[in-house]
C-alpha cells in the first residue's frame, strides 16, 4: 500500500509538473496515465480492503469492510464535487489540470505517510 501511494504521488507530480509537454506526445500521456491509474489500484485500491480484513477479528470483519467501502465512496463523492471548483480556480485550463494532478499527488504522498507510520504489518493468517 505504501509503495503504491508513494509511486502514485511521484508520478502525479511528474504528470502535473510537465503536463503540457507530456500531452503534446499523446501516446506518452496515455501510457503514463495508464500507469498512474494502475498505481492507484496498487496503493489504496484493493489494499484498503486487505488492510481492513487483516486488522479485525473474523466476527467483525464484514462490518469493517463495509465501513471501509463507505468511507471510500464518501471520499469519491467529495472528490468529484470539489474537482471542478479546484480546476476552475486556476487562470487557464492547462494550469487547472496541472493543479488537480499536483493536489492529488500531494494527497497520495500523505496517504503513503499514513500507511507507513500508522498501519502495522500483520504476519498472521486471515483465518486466525
Amino acid at each position: 500500500m505504501t509503495l503504491g501511494f508513494f509511486l502514485w504521488g511521484i508520478l502525479g507530480f511528474v504528470l502535473g509538473g510537465a503536463l503540457g509537454p507530456i500531452q503534446s506526445v499523446f501516446p506518452l500521456f496515455v501510457v503514463l496515465y495508464g500507469i498512474f491509474n494502475a498505481l492507484g489500484e496498487m496503493g489504496p485500491g484493493v489494499a484498503t480492503f486487505l488492510c481492513a480484513a487483516e486488522s479485525f477479528p473474523t466476527t467483525l470483519r464484514g462490518n469493517y469492510l463495509g465501513f471501509a467501502a463507505a468511507v471510500g465512496k464518501a471520499g469519491a463523492a467529495i472528490g468529484t464535487e470539489v474537482f471542478t471548483p479546484i480546476q476552475d480556480s486556476f487562470p487557464t485550463t492547462e494550469k487547472g489540470q496541472q493543479g488537480v494532478f499536483l493536489i492529488g499527488a500531494a494527497f497520495a504522498i500523505v496517504g503513503g505517510l499514513i500507511a507507513w507510520f500508522f498501519i502495522p504489518d500483520k504476519e498472521r493468517d486471515l483465518e486466525a
